[in-house]
C-alpha cells in the first residue's frame, strides 16, 4: 500500500512538472486577452513577460498611451457632464427665477450649450471606450503574432504536373492542391 501511494505521488508530480513545461514554451492568447479586459495594459505586461526569447518586440512602451487616452477621455468626460449639469440647473432655475448665474446667455443660447456638452460628454464616454476596446484587441493580437512562426526556413513550392491536370502550391507544411 505504501509503495503504490509512493509510486502515485511520483506519477502525480511528473504529470504536473510535464504539463507545466508543456504551457510555458506556448501561452495561448486568450489570458492576454481576459487581463487586458480586467486591467488596462495588463494583457500587454504579460505579453512582455512570456514573449518569446528570440522575439525583439519591448512592448511596455504602450502602457503610457493606453493610460493617456483612458485618463485624457475620462477627464473629458467628467468635465463635459459637470458642464452640462451646471447648464441644465441654471436652464431649470430660469423658468422659475431670474438669472442669477451665467446672466451673459440667453435661453436659447444655454439650450444650445446644453446639447453641445451633451454631445461632447457622449464623444468622451465612446472615445474611453474605444480606447479600452482597442488595448484588449493589441493585447490579443499582439498575444497570436508572438505565436507566428517567423522561421528563416519558410519556403514556398510551386509544383505542376506536365500535363497539366493537377497544380500544387505548399507553404511549409501547408499546401493548397487543385486540380483542372
Amino acid at each position: 500500500m505504501r509503495l503504490l501511494s509512493i509510486f502515485l505521488f511520483i506519477f502525480l508530480t511528473l504529470n504536473v512538472s510535464i504539463s507545466q513545461v508543456e504551457t510555458k514554451e506556448i501561452k495561448p492568447p486568450k489570458r492576454a486577452t481576459n487581463l487586458a479586459c480586467i486591467i488596462p495594459g495588463s494583457g500587454h505586461i504579460y505579453n512582455n513577460k512570456f514573449k518569446p526569447e528570440k522575439v525583439r518586440s519591448r512592448v511596455w512602451w504602450k502602457l503610457p498611451i493606453i493610460y493617456g487616452g483612458l485618463g485624457a477621455s475620462g477627464y473629458f468626460t467628467y468635465f463635459n457632464l459637470n458642464e452640462y449639469k451646471l447648464i441644465r440647473n441654471e436652464r431649470l432655475s430660469r423658468q422659475n427665477n431670474p438669472p442669477s448665474y451665467l446672466i451673459q446667455y440667453s435661453d436659447s443660447q444655454l439650450k444650445y450649450l446644453q446639447e453641445d456638452y451633451r454631445r461632447l460628454r457622449d464623444i468622451s464616454v465612446i472615445s474611453f471606450f474605444g480606447v479600452y476596446l482597442l488595448q484588449v484587441i493589441d493585447a490579443n493580437v499582439e498575444a497570436h503574432l508572438f505565436q507566428f512562426d517567423t522561421d528563416d526556413k519558410l519556403s514556398l513550392t510551386l509544383k505542376q504536373n506536365v500535363i497539366g491536370i493537377k497544380n500544387e502550391i505548399s507553404f511549409n507544411e501547408l499546401s493548397l492542391k487543385w486540380k483542372f
